[in-house]
């Protein structure tokens, strides 16, 4: 396609997908029209009715953008902003990408994108404020860059606070978006280390990225101290980021959860599934009367957990069998798809 804005033809057709229609919304981004209008006292009753509250109401805002190739960064991008969104408490509600792709980019591909930010916002109650779309040569793959928005009633905030004596949790596989990536890139050498039955549970596990509902439940049950959600880096990599900058750190007592099939990717190419990219992940902190009940909600849904680790007074470190945990050093992923190109070349 030619550089620059798409046709007017081709983004007015783009432009019917707008996700779940949400009450309070004035207006949406239009050929002509910019900007999305909110009537905010409409808008913030859906999170006031979701969590039977009366008090004030917090806007929350998230940026983020999907870089790495994949077939379903509308997709993608929808969930990595919405699971952000959560972790505060607040409900999604409205969602605008910014869609930059190389000339070599079909208007299908642009279709296939905003079906998929469609798709999944609906899923969600998201609803499609706007956004805008390019042709540039400054890209070689499509970058789908999401803003997203949500509401959150004052008593439902969560702070993002960490107390000493606190239990954290981790909720979901360790590396569930890591394993996705790699059965995927591996292509037909993935018959080499799992079974057929193995490959559909890792591509299972690997789409289980969206916390949203899950992350909503526990926060309207227990209102625990914090709710974060692990990506890159993957679980060590988020323990570290909760205490990067406090004066607490924390002891890991058992291992988080991690499948077998995690496992065996693991010891096929060489990294530690612990550091391994995990969007879909929750990691939790709260009162160990609360963690516990958390956890016995977790188990009767089947949903993988365990108890890590506790907040100790050691300031922004954490620590497992009385040692200093290594920083992480970027994405396991790395280590990971750099090897098996080692192995596809060697076959």
């Amino acid at each position: 396609m030619e550089k620059g804005k798409l046709p007017l033809s081709h983004l007015k057709e783009l432009l019917k997908s707008k996700g779940y229609e949400n009450e309070g919304i004035i207006a949406y981004g239009e050929i002509g029209g910019d900007v999305a209008i909110i009537d905010l006292e409409l808008a913030k009753q859906k999170t006031l009715d979701y969590y039977n509250s009366e008090s004030g109401v917090l806007l929350v805002e998230k940026s983020d953008p999907i870089t790495f190739p994949t077939s379903e960064p509308g997709r993608y991008a929808v969930i990595i902003n919405s699971n952000d969104v959560v972790c505060s408490g607040a409900i999604p509600f409205g969602f605008l990408a910014t869609i930059i792709a190389p000339p070599s980019t079909s208007f299908e591909d642009f279709k296939e994108i905003q079906e998929q930010i469609h798709k999944q916002s609906y899923e969600l109650g998201i609803s499609i404020l706007g956004g805008h779309t390019e042709i540039s040569e400054s890209v070689k793959t499509i970058i789908v860059s999401g803003h997203m928005i949500g509401f959150v009633p004052k008593d439902y905030f969560i702070e993002n606070k960490l107390s000493e004596g606190e239990n954290i949790i981790v909720a979901g596989y360790t590396g569930v978006e890591g394993t996705g990536i790699i059965i995927s890139e591996a292509q037909n050498l993935i018959y080499n280390v799992l079974t057929k039955t193995e490959i559909n549970n890792g591509i299972s596990i690997g789409n289980q990225l969206c916390v949203v509902d899950l992350a909503l439940r526990i926060n309207k049950k227990f209102h625990p101290s914090l709710i974060h959600d692990a990506t890159e880096g993957g679980v060590y990599g988020a323990l570290y980021e909760l205490v990067a900058y406090r004066d607490l750190g924390i002891e890991i007592i058992k291992k988080p959860p991690l499948s077998d099939i995690t496992k065996k990717l693991a010891g096929w190419l060489g990294f530690n599934p612990y550091g391994l990219i995990s969007s879909g992940v929750l990691l939790i902190s709260a009162e160990e009367k609360k963690a516990e009940e958390i956890i016995e909600y977790l188990k009767k849904k089947n949903i993988p957990c365990e108890i890590v680790g506790k907040v100790i007074s050691e300031k922004g470190v954490v620590k497992i069998d009385n040692k200093e945990l290594s920083k992480p050093k970027g994405d396991e992923i790395i280590t990971a798809l750099e090897n098996l190109e080692k192995i596809k070349l060697e076959n």
